[in-house]
């Protein structure tokens, strides 16, 4: 009888059952980052409206 072993390559890494994958964690990061420089963008283009009028 053989037995068949699997290697970390076969399945993504998640301890726990419906866990968040390494790149899950990395897109979430790159979201927020995005917010925060739209954001940033948003607030500049408000104060140089203010201060035009």
């Amino acid at each position: 009888m053989k037995t068949q072993t699997l290697s970390k390559r076969d399945f993504p890494f998640a301890p726990y059952p419906n866990a968040a994958t390494r790149r899950e964690l990395m897109h979430k990061m790159v979201d927020h980052l995005l917010i925060i420089a739209c954001s940033a963008g948003i607030a500049s283009a408000l104060m140089l409206l203010a201060v035009i009028a």
